[in-house]
């Protein structure tokens, strides 16, 4: 589904990914790792074309996406849900307003129906109490619980992306939003989750990406990442080694 092809990337001067090339299914569930800066985020929105790249090619569905226009866009970006770090909901909206925009925005559902299936999905997260709540009265694991249900209303999506989606929270709140992510898998919908939570990434993931100085040092499974024999890898485990 995602293919990046020596996939080069800039910012101030900096190059923040350089020659990357990967390819990622529609049902893979993927953790991309690494610390701070080291271009995670970067990556997703180089997959949304919200940035474009210096070089390289970026394919989604076998289709050219590097130099779309912005107007021929909006098909590729309704193939991903995007939860966003904090949860970017629209702070003038009610909890129900933001889980049914998508439904008012592109779809021909009744009241009654958009009522319906945002019960349904702010009650699958578990947060319907919040549905006549402001975003600035909830936490923020319920905004990230929020924002879940408002990704999966866009139901042509073919995969899930999630930037930081534990980061900042309390202990309790990170597991409440990692199960959630769990009991997605398997829905026909693969995922790729962006974190330097490395506990959550493998609680989460099937395959593994560490980036570090723009490149992907590594690519492959659980069992290949806690062996592999590459020091910058061990460095970054190291911390979560030594408390387990």
């Amino acid at each position: 589904m995602i293919k990046f092809e020596n996939v080069t990337f800039s910012r101030g001067g900096h190059t923040v990914l350089k020659e990357v090339s990967f390819f990622i299914g529609s049902n893979e569930t993927v953790a991309v790792l690494g610390s701070s800066g080291e271009g995670k985020t970067t990556l997703l929105r180089l997959i949304l074309r919200l940035l474009h790249p210096d070089s390289g090619r970026i394919i989604i569905d076998d289709l050219d996406i590097t130099d779309l226009p912005e107007e021929k866009l909006a098909p590729v970006r309704k193939k991903f849900s995007i939860v966003f770090q904090d949860g970017a909901l629209f702070d003038s909206l009610t909890v129900r307003e933001n889980v049914a925009f998508y439904f008012r925005e592109f779809t021909n559902y009744t009241e009654n129906e958009i009522e319906k299936h945002v019960r349904e999905l702010l009650g699958f997260v578990g947060v319907e109490e919040a549905i006549d709540l402001m975003p600035e009265e909830l936490s923020g694991g319920m905004q990230r619980r929020v924002a879940i249900a408002r990704a999966l209303a866009t139901r042509e999506s073919k995969m899930f992306l999630y930037d930081e989606p534990t980061s900042d929270l309390d202990p309790l709140s990170a597991d409440k939003i990692c199960s959630l992510i769990k009991d997605l898998d398997g829905r026909e919908r693969g995922f790729i989750v962006v974190t330097h939570a490395i506990p959550d990434a493998l609680r989460l993931a099937r395959r593994f990406m560490f980036l570090k100085n723009g490149s992907i040092l590594f690519d492959g499974t659980k069992e290949q990442m806690l062996n592999a024999d590459i020091p910058e890898l061990r460095l970054f485990l190291s911390y979560w080694r030594e408390i387990h």
